[in-house]
């Protein structure tokens, strides 16, 4: 299990990286305010960026035990 954080700082665990990426996609593009003054939007595409980074470095990481 891996965890990122949102736009807040708080941390968020995250199970299905598959699942967790699409979500975030998914809600992009919503306008409704978080109580920190963030869109919702703004904060998904915070995580996203976080977890294609994570999905970047495990398919490297799957990538080097091929060979």
């Amino acid at each position: 299990m891996r965890t990122i954080t949102d736009i807040t700082g708080k941390p968020i665990e995250v199970g299905n990286l598959k699942k967790a990426i699409r979500q975030c996609k998914l809600c992009l593009d919503s306008p409704y305010k978080m109580a920190s003054g963030h869109t919702v939007g703004e904060n998904h595409r915070f995580m996203l960026i976080q977890l294609e980074e994570v999905r970047r470095e495990t398919k490297n990481n799957k990538s080097i035990r091929a060979d």
